[in-house]
């Protein structure tokens, strides 16, 4: 009995310095993306939760108390974009009346294009690979085996996809991350495990850009746009 009251006793201040310790850490991360947005002309925003509706399909619609933090937007180039920390909550119960809650947090990268495309989600092999039947968005194979085997390609139009996912352009894509992403509308977003950070926003938006860069003059032509105009702009 007195070893539980001892353990407990150092337990409580034990827990309370590791608290401030990741409270410490947290604030100097914050500080750290101030100062890169800061320098580079960008905004900052500690919460705005309306980017948390914005889009359609994973890892956005999911759980509660979805909430989008860390808010960097600005222009990096000639493209706008926005990166910020999602997070939302799922909750299971033991069938004993126990309930628990799991958080599921997101950095997600958005870069605004020159005009809007149809739908076309590329996930690397994993659970959410498989959310695209939920969008109704069937699989869809492409000639590089490599590619498909690596990824999941899903869109409604599997023209488009073979048009956009040029073997030059999968090519490029292997040798970027496993970042997952999808065009929605005039956006393309990326997104990935874990907290915002500037490596992880810039390599993201390098795979993004490989894919809008890779879009072939005829598919922004018949989507109502000039070709000459699309490449590098942003809307």
């Amino acid at each position: 009995m007195k070893l539980i009251v001892v353990l407990v006793a150092l337990g409580v201040p034990l827990a309370a310095y590791l608290a401030y310790r990741s409270w410490q850490q947290e604030q100097k991360r914050k500080e750290l993306l101030l100062q890169w947005a800061t320098s580079n002309g960008w905004t900052f925003t500690e919460e705005d939760d309306s980017w948390c509706g914005r889009w359609n399909g994973a890892p956005f619609g999911l759980g509660d108390h979805r909430r989008a933090r860390d808010v960097i937007a600005g222009a990096a180039g000639t493209r706008t974009f926005v990166a910020f920390d999602y997070s939302y909550q799922t909750h299971s119960s033991d069938g004993k009346g126990n309930t628990t809650t799991t958080t599921h947090r997101y950095v997600v990268t958005a870069v605004r294009m020159p005009t809007a495309l149809p739908d076309l989600q590329v996930t690397p092999e994993s659970v959410f690979s498989r959310i695209g039947h939920v969008l109704g968005m069937s699989d869809i194979e492409l000639e590089s085996e490599d590619f498909n085997r690596r990824f999941r390609v899903h869109g409604p139009d599997p023209k488009f996809a073979s048009d956009v996912l040029s073997p030059r352009t999968m090519q490029a894509l292997l040798g970027c991350g496993d970042v997952s992403w999808r065009i929605n509308g005039t956006d393309i977003i990326g997104w990935y495990d874990g907290k915002l950070d500037p490596t992880g926003v810039q390599s993201t938006m390098a795979t993004l850009g490989t894919v809008i860069d890779g879009v072939p003059s005829f598919v922004w032509h018949d989507h109502g746009l000039d070709p000459t105009t699309a490449q590098g702009e942003h809307a």
